[in-house]
Order: C-alpha cells, then structure tokens, then sequence
C-alpha cells in the first residue's frame, strides 16, 4: 500500500468516523433506556472497505462520547477494536461472521475490564456485554445486507473484499431473510416492552402518590388535633385567669397540659408562656437529663411574637427544638386572653419522631422512601434516617430541582447519581410522588428507585432476545431449505451449459429443474431450446466445415500435380536457356514454391478439420531443428539479425511437423517485422520436464484481441498494417494443431515496448541429460 494510499485511507476512516459520532446522536430507542446506535454501522463500513487502520480510526472518533457517558474508556477502546478485528479480517470473512467472532472472544475482554480494573459487578459486565454485542452484530447485518444490493454493488465493486464480491445467492438470501425477521420483531417487542414499561411507571407513580397522600392526610390531622387541643386548653386558661389577669397557678397548668399531651398522642410536649415567652409549666416536668423545664425562656421563637398578635391558634413551622426535644419541631400555639388582655399563650409540639416512625411502617419491606420538605427546603422527616439533631437541606439538589416542575399531586423522576455501567439508564432514576400541606407549605415526596423497572426491561429485552436468537435460528433455516430450492435448479442449468460448453451436445437442465418455482422451470426450459438449437446450428457447422475441408483435401490435391509438373519444366528451362534468362526463371521458381506452399498449408488445414493429418514421431533433439529452421530463415533475410539460444530438447516428435511450426512462426516474426530488426530464438527446459521454445520480434506487434482471431483457419485480423503482407491466415491454425497432437500448447502474446512473442511448451520424453543443456548462445 502507498503512501498517498495510507493516507486516503486515514482521512476516509476518520471522515466515516465522525459521520458515525453525529448518527449515535440519533439513537433508536427499542426499549426504555435501550437504545440502537447505528454509528456501528458506518465504523463496520470504514473497516470493511478500508481495513483495519480506517476501521480502528473510525471506531475512535465514533466512539469518543461514550467516555463521558460512562466515566471510563472501556466501551470506547471496545468499538476501536471491533472496527480493527472486523478489519483484519474483511479479506477472509464476511462482515456478519467476522463480527460475531469478535464478540466471541469479547468476554475475556469485558472481564479484564469492566470486572477487574472497574470492579462493576458481575451482572452489570455481563448485561452491558450483551448490550454492545447485540448492537453490533445488528450492525454487521444490516451492512452486509446493504453491501448485497445491487445499486450499492456497483458503486462500491473495487472496494469490496472477496467474501462480500463473491458471495452466494444462499448466502445472500439468508442474510437478507435474517434482517427482514429481526427488524419486525424489534419493532414490535420494543413497542410491547415500552407499554409494559408504561404500564409499570403509571403504577409506580399512583403508589408513590397515595402513599404522599397518606401521611399528608396524617400530617393535617395531627396540626388539626393540636391546633384543637391548645385552643381548647387556651379558652379554659382565659376562662380562669383571675381579676386581675393572671394565670393560675404551676401546680394546675401542669395538670391541665398533662390532660393534654395524655389524650393527644400527636403532641410531644407542651407548655403554657407567659407573655414574654419564658414557660411557666411545662409537660413533661424535665428533659431527657433531669433537669427541669419550667423557667425556660423560648422568646426568641417566631410564634412567641405571633402568638401575641393572634386570636387564634397559630402553626409555625420548623426550627430546631429545645426543651427535651433534639431535631426540627413544628408547633401550634393559642393565645390565652380575656378581651385585649394578652396574658400567656399554650404551645404544643408536634411528635415528628412519630410521624417518622409511621412513615417507616407505611414504606416497610418496599424500596420507598418518604421525605417532607419544608417551603424553605430543609428535610423536616425522612423515613430513610434517624433524628439527628440537624437539619438538611435540598437546595441545590437534584430533587429540589425536580420538585419545581411539578404540582401538587404530580409526579416525576430525577437522577440523584450517575450509575457507572447499567444495562439501561432507568436503572439510576428515581420515580416520586409529590402531595403538598398547604397549612405549613411543606411538600411530602415519596420516591422508589427504578430498579424494579429496570428488572421489569432486563427481562423484557432479554425476552426480546431470545425471541430475536430463535427467529434468526428460523431465518437461517429457512434461507437454507428455500436457497437450495432455488439454488439446485440454477446449479443443474450451470452444470449442463458447462457440459454444453465442453462438446456434450445433449446436456439438458430441464430434468433437474423439474420440481422447482415456476420461474426456474421456464429457465430450465429456455436453456434446453437454446441448447437444442446450438446442437442444430452446431451440426450445420460441421457439416458445412467437413465439406470445404474435403473440397480443400480434392482442390489441394488437383493443384499440386500441375505445380509439380511446373517445377520440373522450369527447371529443364533453367538448364537449356541462355545465361541472361537465368534470374528470370529463378524468380518463376521461387513462386511455384511459394504456391506449392500454400496448396500444403491449405492441404494441412483440410486434414486437421477432417482429422486425417497423420504424425510420425521419432526421438530428435528439437533444438537442433529450432537452430537449423532459424538460421535458414533468418539468413534468407538481409534486413534482419538472429539472436539465437538453444540447448538440447531431446523427446519424441514429429521432425518434418516440428519443422513446419517453426517455420511458420520464426517466417511470421519476419514477416511482422517489415522494417527489420533482432529475431530473436531461445530455447529452455521448464520445470516438469517441459520444452519451452520462443520466437519474439519487433515489429508491428498485435492486438491483446487478436490472438483467438489468429489461431482461427483463415483469420488474420483487420488492421491496416496486414494489406501489404501476404498469407491466408491458416499457418498459425496449422501449427497449434500439430503442437496440441504432440500433447503441449502454444500462445501468442503482445511484447511490451512492441512487437510479439510466441511461445511453444512441449513435454519432453525420459530424464533430461544436464550436462547437455547448457544454452548455446550466437547472434548474426
């Protein structure tokens, strides 16, 4: 391969490259997070045509956004080595099997990896295996479908390597009958597992939602039971305050707040303020160290200042507790009054750890989780974690971000980490629910991870699978049974054409075809009509040939009497006329042979097509018979030089047939030399025991098409250049006869730089005697 070559090579498998990274854009979604990628396809077609260098550099750029997508190399450097394996051996196989070689030996690849360097799971590897290879070989058949049409074909025929230029018609039935299964099923698997999916989200989703509904319908009723309480708590206290404003005293608030915490399970304690805000009687009596609760000053609370504004209980919502009570708190408070005397209020606290514990229950052995968020973001209760005494926040979050498009009462999915390798991408959502508590504007989100819709499309797309492994086991089936059906017919009219061809004129198809589709039958049909009038037409021939071949063998016979007898006259006449008529009678001499020559050239080719053309064999040194003819000939010729070579081809032949065929061919090399020039004869043993004698010129050389028409009885070709050389165009036809009976072959052929060269290969009888082949070298 070039240079310039390599070159154009690199720049096509980069510019299919990223033909291949914009149609990965385009991804074909089958199932729910499993997506088609076609740019295979073109990294497959840079590999195929190209090799492996332009496949490898197309798989590279094709491949380069799955490193961002995944957060490691591993997938990428796969598609550069599928495109260089695929490559390598594009010469060899077709695109389909090639691919699925390379995903056979792909497992090790994927657990070195995936498993070893990336410590994915074990499932994880083997589904994401399966991914890519599916995808790929569904890109290897969809190539070598398309590089099977015709229109492609054509455009692409010096481009296509010999399994895809020379492939079989089962071959390509089959290939095109598995792509016409599998697509179908595709579609409509894929539409089946996407409305399963469907089906499952939707129910996923009512779950989340009335679970949400649920402890948003138990959040509203503890605030209801509170709120009542402290109301009804703050009445009683205003109802007792004495003349002069003020509260009873410690002993009976703590009765009355015992009553109730005691009879409202939703309060985890309570206490009565004063209007400053510092306790005046708390319950329980202590916190969680024994130290009393009573004299606590909360007046820096918000609902101390908006109680005192208020006539009614008042609900504020989180800040982290004091009092015995660590975490957020949410709280109602009432003002105890009588007329605009303002003289304390009765704060309750809600019991979180309760609605926590609740919200446990209700989402127990289930991969839910319950959240509530308050309108500023931070988490008042979630039934993943304890209490801790601190609250966290969403902002910021993927949730916070998937909370603000939705309502009350909707629901979305948010990605809270990118998973590393999955089978597909739903595996990393999180599907939720949202209910809002208008009273406080918190927000209750109930969400479950995808797995379960993940598990739900694994065993759909392996389903789908299986389905599309036993439909491609069919499709192949099928194409073998229907491609022998089609194929047996058209090879039984293959059979008999070659049988026609090597002279069996009663090859017939129509037997073979006779079972097969009505369009093979006509075929077969037509073939034996055509054959049966070749056979006619042929026999028509022959006998036309046998009779000028006899009209030739009596005609050649009649005219070598009387030039025979002309011969004898003039050379009676050359003895008895005076010396000045000498060269004239010379010169009648010299065409009555020349005529005799001619009526035996004439006579040979009757007896060659009658088969009556007789060879006497007898062992002879043919190199001896080369030197003599050569240098007779070429002597005879003052515009022309020998250069000769010969060395001893010892074997049983025919001498005077011998003789003629190198006559013909050393006089034609004159011939076809008008100008002059080197004639140049040499002879060699081939390997085999095998004679080879050639005869090259200069001179005005042949055309490659012209040989078959200069072996032909009476052909000499149409070039102008022949006008002036005389011949009738069977001394060729006569020598390859003689040289076929003797068992050897002769070919003519255009010499570069011009001119032509002949060459004859005889087999050689016994072992040949080294120390007699030395070439014998002379030029004159």
């Amino acid at each position: 391969m070039s240079t310039l070559s390599t070159l154009r090579r690199i720049g096509w498998g980069l510019g299919l490259g990223l033909i291949g990274w914009v149609v990965n854009l385009a991804a074909l979604e089958v199932l729910p997070g499993v997506h088609l990628l076609l740019g295979p396809v073109v990294v497959l077609l840079a590999a195929v045509l190209l090799g492996p260098v332009a496949g490898g550099l197309a798989g590279a750029v094709s491949g380069a956004g799955t490193i961002w997508l995944w957060g490691h190399p591993w997938g990428w450097l796969n598609m550069i080595l599928e495109g260089v394996f695929v490559g390598a051996l594009r010469r060899r196989l077709t695109p389909l099997v090639a691919d699925a070689c390379y995903w056979v030996l792909s497992p090790l690849y994927f657990l070195l990896t995936y498993r070893v360097m990336e410590d994915i799971p074990l499932e994880a590897t083997l589904v994401a295996g399966v991914k890519q290879a599916v995808n790929g070989l569904l890109a290897a058949l969809i190539l070598q479908v398309v590089l099977l049409l015709p229109s492609v074909r054509r455009h692409l025929r010096a481009l296509l390597p010999l399994p895809l230029a020379d492939v079989s018609i089962g071959r390509a039935f089959g290939s095109a009958l598995t792509l016409g299964a599998i697509i179908p099923l595709l579609v409509v698997g894929g539409a089946e597992g996407r409305a399963r999916y469907a089906t499952e989200v939707r129910q996923v989703n009512e779950e989340n939602l009335h679970a949400a509904r649920v402890v948003s319908n138990e959040i509203e009723s503890s605030l209801q039971h509170s709120r009542h309480g402290v109301f009804r708590l703050a009445r009683t206290l205003s109802a007792g305050l004495s003349p002069d404003g003020v509260l009873p005293g410690q002993n009976f608030l703590e009765g009355e707040l015992d009553a109730l915490t005691s009879y409202s399970p939703e309060v985890v304690n309570a206490y009565v303020g004063s209007p400053e805000g510092v306790a005046l009687a708390f319950s329980p009596r202590t916190d969680a160290a024994g130290r009393p609760l009573a004299g606590t000053d909360f007046s820096d609370r918000p609902y101390v200042r908006q109680v005192r504004q208020a006539h009614e209980p008042v609900v504020s919502d989180v800040f982290l507790g004091r009092g015995g009570v660590q975490g957020p708190l949410v709280v109602t408070a009432a003002p105890i009054r009588r007329g605009e005397h303002y003289a304390g209020y009765v704060m309750a606290a809600l019991d979180l750890p309760r609605l926590r514990q609740n919200a446990r229950t209700l989402v127990r052995d289930t991969p839910r989780r319950i959240r509530v968020v308050d309108a500023r973001g931070g988490v008042v209760l979630d039934s993943a974690e304890e209490g801790t005494g601190q609250m966290r926040s969403t902002v910021g979050t993927p949730l916070a971000s998937a909370l603000k498009q939705v309502g009350s009462g909707g629901t979305g999915t948010y990605e809270n980490e990118l998973d590393t390798v999955t089978l597909v991408r739903v595996g990393s959502l999180l599907h939720f629910g949202m209910v809002e508590v208008p009273e406080l504007g918190w927000r209750v989100v109930v969400e479950q991870p995808g797995t379960r819709l993940q598990q739900d499309v694994e065993r759909s797309y392996f389903a789908l699978l299986g389905t599309v492994g036993l439909a491609t086991v069919a499709a192949v089936l099928l194409a073998l049974t229907f491609s022998r059906i089609i194929v047996s017919p058209v090879h039984g009219v293959s059979h008999a054409a070659a049988r026609l061809a090597a002279g069996e004129r009663t090859a017939r198809a129509a037997e073979v075809a006779e079972d097969s589709p009505r369009e093979l039958s006509q075929l077969a049909e037509t073939f034996d009509r055509m054959a049966w009038q070749l056979s006619r037409q042929m026999e028509a021939v022959e006998r036309t040939s046998r009779e000028k071949d006899a009209f030739l063998s009596i005609a050649s016979h009649e005219l070598k009497t009387p030039l025979t007898a002309l011969k004898a006259q003039v050379q009676i006449l050359r003895r008895k006329v005076p010396g000045e008529h000498v060269e004239r009678l010379d010169k009648v001499s010299q065409q009555v042979d020349r005529v005799t020559r001619l009526v035996n050239q004439l006579l040979d080719a009757s007896q060659l097509g009658l088969e009556q053309l007789p060879l006497e064999r007898a062992r002879l040194d043919l190199g001896e018979v080369v030197r003599r003819v050569a240098d007779a000939l070429v002597s005879a010729s003052p515009l022309h030089t020998l250069e000769l070579e010969v060395c001893p081809l010892v074997g049983e032949f025919d001498e005077l047939r011998m003789e003629q065929v190198l006559h013909n061919l050393v006089s034609n090399a004159i011939k076809y030399s008008p100008t002059g020039g080197t004639i140049e004869v040499y002879t060699r043993v081939q390997p085999g025991n095998e004679a080879e004698v050639v005869v090259a010129d200069r001179g005005i050389g042949l055309r490659v098409h012209d040989e078959e028409q200069l072996f032909g009885r009476f052909e000499r070709g149409d070039r102008r250049e022949l006008t002036g050389i005389s011949g009738i165009g069977v001394g060729l036809y006569v020598s390859r006869e003689i040289i076929r009976r003797h068992g050897g072959r002769i070919s003519l052929r255009p010499r570069e730089g011009g001119g032509a060269v002949a060459t004859v290969r005889l087999p050689l009888s016994g072992k040949p005697e080294h120390d007699h082949h030395a070439p014998h070298r002379t030029e004159h």
